[in-house]
């Protein structure tokens, strides 16, 4: 039974237009994964140490070294070429981790459907969509309110 364990945090981006979302806690927590157990079937537990606010089906993996997001129905067995470089050290002694976030696509629904809310007129516009009134002139919803 090898194990894998390192650092965990996870990315408030269940808010599509935030910009501000760091990863936390500042101070991550250690999480053993199991190397022969897909990913899938381990993420629960990640959630829970993290108290995250994720739906924990809409859950995806990132490593922080690379950006690439894990494969959850592959064990991390199966995924050694991801991993290549993670535990050597980053700049500044600092030490990677596993950011627990929400799945792309998700997110990228989200956005639509935000969107289309501004453009069916159903909400406010988000100032962090907001339009100067110079490059849609003729569009009511990017003026200020």
């Amino acid at each position: 039974m090898a194990t894998f364990i390192c650092r965990v945090q996870f990315l408030d981006d269940t808010d599509p237009f935030n910009s501000t979302n760091f990863p936390e806690p500042t101070r991550p927590p250690l999480f053993t994964f199991r190397e022969d157990i897909p990913l899938i079937n381990q993420i629960a537990g990640i959630h829970r140490l993290l108290k995250a606010p994720h739906k924990p089906d809409d859950c995806a993996l990132q490593l922080s070294h690379n950006g690439s997001y894990l494969d959850l129905e592959s064990t991390l067995a199966e995924q050694k070429d991801e991993l290549e470089g993670f535990q050597e050290e980053g700049g500044r002694g600092k030490k990677h981790s596993v950011i627990l976030r929400t799945h792309l696509s998700i997110r990228v629904h989200a956005c639509i459907d935000e969107l289309n809310l501004v453009w069916t007129g159903h909400q406010q516009v988000p100032n962090s969509v907001r339009c100067p009134r110079a490059s849609a002139p003729d569009i009511g919803i990017w003026e200020k309110t």
